[in-house]
């Protein structure tokens, strides 16, 4: 049991048995014994550093029924069944008691990088054909950015499903100068309609926004500061009225299920310094916090464990607002002289002038005044 293990059939199964055993080592119902606990007087009573690593274990206990959880406070529950002895979950699983104790994750073993990848592609491919067509760019920019790409399975999956309307469909994968050498090889078909670039996501040199980006199987890697970052990368890389789409492991509000997102979720608490599967709810919250508009929540019939999050940048983004003309500020003018000795701005009435008492033929002054 390793890295590349999701929580599914018989796998799914030994990786429970895994979470008992250590919920086992760990006390943790002699610690529960007097009581409900917080997860953080749980980590002070076990007396190890009260980060991330124990959450997870307790979401796989509660779905278990080996914990009940009523709002922050974890308490005892059904006992179950211990499991049989583990012998080849000395290593990996096996040790996820000491990696909670220890709060430092397991190294990957040699020359397991090469076969991760290749195991994404193929386990990832009959989702990479779904969700491509929803990654419909904006028509000017019919090109993909796909950020965290790995070995390039989703790139390809969206140049096959886009050629035929755009002649011009291109994609740029970014990823780790290691994992672009393996992206090198599988796309090597597509020639020059590909562009990788070696470098971390949240700050790469795109040669020119895409019309969609995309962060399949990427967060759940990462702490949440990086996954906010490389949400908001995402949707720098893309022109006003593309399309950002996250996929990944599903998880519900409430971290309720399903099994299969939480028992990975113990995994990147194996595996990775901060990753986590996160609730549907957070990857909506970065899109938001990143700009995005319109956002929207997929599933895919092909993977059902798995969950869609789509946002589009607003089409008036980036536009310079129009620049004001500068206007010089009025100044007063001085009172006319006619108001000079008098209170300001107050016109002296006009002195009232005698009426004729007839009317005068000619209408001269001269005559009306005697």
């Amino acid at each position: 049991m390793g890295v590349f293990d999701s929580g599914e059939g018989a796998a799914g199964e030994v990786l429970q048995a895994a979470a008992i055993a250590a919920a086992g080592a760990l006390g943790l119902r002699a610690h529960l014994a007097a009581g409900p606990r917080t997860l953080g007087e749980l980590t002070g009573a076990l007396g190890i550093p009260a980060t991330a690593r124990l959450r997870p274990l307790l979401d796989v206990l509660v779905a278990l029924g080996a914990l009940t959880r009523t709002g922050e406070a974890y308490a005892a529950g059904a006992p179950l069944v211990a499991p049989p002895p583990f012998g080849a979950l000395r290593e990996g699983w096996g040790e996820l008691a000491d990696v909670i104790r220890a709060d430092r994750p397991l190294a990957l073993p040699a020359g397991t990088q090469r076969a991760y990848h290749a195991h994404l592609v193929r386990a990832g491919a009959a989702a990479a054909r779904e969700v491509a067509p929803w990654l419909v760019p904006v028509p000017a920019t019919p090109v993909l950015v796909d950020i965290g790409g790995g070995a390039g399975g989703y790139t390809s999956a969206f140049l096959a499903a886009h050629l035929d309307a755009w002649a011009d469909a291109r994609a740029t994968l970014i990823d780790a100068a290691d994992v672009i050498a393996l992206a090198a090889e599988a796309l090597a078909p597509h020639g020059a309609r590909v562009t990788l670039i070696a470098g971390d996501g949240r700050d790469a040199d795109v040669p020119a926004p895409g019309g969609a980006a995309l962060l399949a199987n990427v967060l759940h890697g990462n702490g949440p500061a990086a996954c906010a970052a490389l949400c908001a990368a995402a949707a720098r890389a893309v022109v006003p009225g593309g399309v950002v789409m996250i996929v990944e492991l599903r998880v519900d509000d409430g971290r309720r299920g399903p099994l299969t997102g939480l028992l990975f979720a113990i995994n990147m608490a194996l595996y990775t310094e901060a990753g986590d599967v996160y609730e549907t709810r957070q990857l909506r919250a970065w899109l938001a916090a990143a700009g995005l508009v319109g956002i929207e929540e997929r599933r895919l019939a092909s993977a059902p464990e798995m969950v869609v999050v789509i946002g589009y940048r607003p089409r008036g983004a980036g536009r310079r607002s129009p620049r004001r003309r500068a206007t010089r500020r009025r100044q007063p003018r001085s009172p006319p002289s006619w108001t000079r000795g008098s209170s300001p701005w107050r016109r002296p009435r006009p002195r009232p002038r005698s009426r004729p008492t007839s009317r005068c033929p000619r209408r001269s002054r001269a005559c009306c005044r005697s």
